[in-house]
């Protein structure tokens, strides 16, 4: 088994590894926004392979070309097929950009991603070219008028990857367009040309000159597409997208010698870079999170100013700001409802009698510890139960919150700051 053959069948296992993580994941959350960040490994495939059009000249001294450039989709994943001189199909290889990368992702605080990735790849990528009519000639009882022709490199690649907004959720996850830039150094490795090649049939046909004139060069890509989050606490996610990736310099020099009659009378000189698009399909395993370590909520040393009453904390928010505007009001009819509030363990309203107009009261929030609000009751009012009524606005919502009490228990709520 020789070199070519032993990579084609490691990168044929590392895609079959990477479509068992995505059918893995099948379940998508929405991002809590926490700026988390972490270590991912990042498998990637070109699914879609199309070259690009490349530099083609006609040497003086002839009148008419042999060949035109025609981008001709490889569709067929993972290999590349062409003809024989008998006539027949056999394989040349991948076709494709193939991809193993380590990154950081961080989530910023703006609800946007941004990505800092190395790693290493190998590419092979495909050129078509169109035979003039008047050099077609028959294999196999077929009309050969397309030439197939791919270049092999590969290298170290580095790129940077920056997401919009949360679009929501979506059928794959949590859904995020995205912008990747980035470089490859390209390293030539093979050709599927012959260094010459005779393909004229009873005085028909084409020879081919191809001559390696550059073996290193780099490659700028980019790529844009969806990124889809398959968990929120690690950044597993899909990402799909079309990439184009442009050379420097060109790597092979193609020469096509067209014959009729046994006379050459026409040439393209071709040079070929590796330069391509395709549709890019890939995958992020978190190997590390790397997050700040959360601070310890501390527990006030006095939470309530009534300690003989069981007080229950039925509501938790998390804020952002350090005070807070509440409104305290009586929702039902006014009965002489009479409470204090007490927050933090001491009173900010004593003996106050509820009425439907509400009191407004500012809380100012201890940062990294417990913040309780709490009513007390001092009587149950002419209609029952003591209940009092609290809105907030927070995030943009309104909070209204019921509260029940009496001279035994009463109900409270709890600030995160």
């Amino acid at each position: 088994m020789n070199i070519r053959q032993r990579t084609y069948k490691f990168l044929l296992l590392s895609i079959a590894v990477n479509c068992l993580l995505i059918i893995a994941n099948c379940h998508g959350q929405l991002s809590n926004k926490q700026g988390i960040s972490t270590i991912s490994i990042h498998p990637s495939g070109t699914l879609f392979t199309f070259g690009l059009p490349q530099s083609s000249t006609i040497p003086s001294g002839f009148q008419q070309s042999v060949f035109s450039y025609t981008p001709f989709p490889f569709t067929v994943f993972p290999v590349n097929t062409s003809i024989n001189r008998q006539g027949k199909t056999e394989f040349s290889g991948l076709i494709g950009s193939f991809d193993l990368g380590l990154n950081v992702s961080k989530l910023l605080k703006n609800d946007r991603i941004f990505r800092c990735e190395a790693g290493v790849y190998y590419a092979c990528v495909p050129h078509s070219y169109a035979i003039g009519n008047d050099y077609q000639f028959l294999l196999n009882n077929k009309t050969a008028s397309i030439w197939q022709n791919t270049i092999s490199y590969s290298g170290l690649s580095a790129s940077l990857t920056y997401t919009s907004k949360s679009l929501g959720r979506r059928t794959w996850g949590e859904a995020r367009n995205y912008a990747q830039f980035g470089v490859r150094t390209m390293n030539y490795l093979d050709k599927s040309a012959e260094n010459q090649e005779d393909w004229v049939f009873n005085g028909k046909g084409f020879k081919i000159q191809s001559e390696v004139i550059s073996r290193n060069a780099f490659l700028f890509f980019l790529e844009l597409g969806k990124t889809y989050w398959r968990r929120v606490d690690d950044m597993r996610s899909l990402d799909m997208g079309i990439r184009v990736g442009i050379p420097t310099n060109s790597f092979v020099s193609n020469t096509f010698t067209g014959y009729n009659n046994n006379q050459a009378t026409g040439a393209n000189n071709i040079l070929e870079n590796g330069a391509y698009f395709g549709f890019q399909m890939s995958y992020h395993l978190p190997l590390v999170q790397l997050q700040k370590e959360k601070p310890k909520i501390k527990k006030a040393d006095r939470i309530y100013c009534e300690m003989e009453r069981k007080v229950t904390v039925k509501h938790r928010y998390r804020i952002t700001e350090n005070e807070l505007k509440i409104q305290l009001y009586d929702h039902e009819n006014e009965d002489e409802d009479e409470v204090s509030v007490c927050f933090n363990g001491q009173y900010i309203l004593e003996k106050y009698t509820l009425t439907r107009r509400p009191k407004i009261i500012t809380l100012k929030f201890l940062p990294n510890q417990q913040n309780i609000l709490t009513v007390f009751a001092h009587n149950t009012g002419k209609e029952g139960a003591n209940t009092s009524a609290i809105r907030f606005v927070l995030s943009g919502k309104t909070e209204e919150i019921i509260l029940y009490a009496d001279k035994k228990e009463a109900e409270g709520i709890e600030f995160l700051y």
